[in-house]
């Protein structure tokens, strides 16, 4: 069972990032990083770190609302059943981090 999960966390950044670039088309995805992590009730989720660039203007908050719904369905086509809590960082802010 481990095995498996395992193959599947190393397909989840690639699953995430294919479909944000399918709805975010004027967002350039430089990098997803997913951390297996528990809720505060100790339900398994997936810390979803999202690092962009804005191709031409800014990031659009409305689009980022109903990613998940579209994101939950992929990511079960692919036997991930745990929840993506999605954060989003500028590559700028991300960089001044580093």
């Amino acid at each position: 069972m481990a095995g498996a999960r395992q193959r599947r966390s190393l397909q989840v950044p690639d699953i995430i990032k294919s479909q944000l670039r399918d709805q975010l088309e004027a967002v350039r995805i430089i990098s997803v990083k997913v951390e297996e992590e528990s809720d505060p009730d100790g339900d398994p989720v997936l810390h979803v770190t999202v690092v962009y660039e804005m191709k031409d203007s800014e990031l659009d908050p409305s689009r980022l609302s109903g990613l998940l719904r579209l994101l939950r369905p992929a990511l079960s086509e692919h036997g991930e059943d745990r929840f993506p809590v999605m954060s989003f960082i500028a590559q700028e802010d991300y960089a001044a981090t580093a």
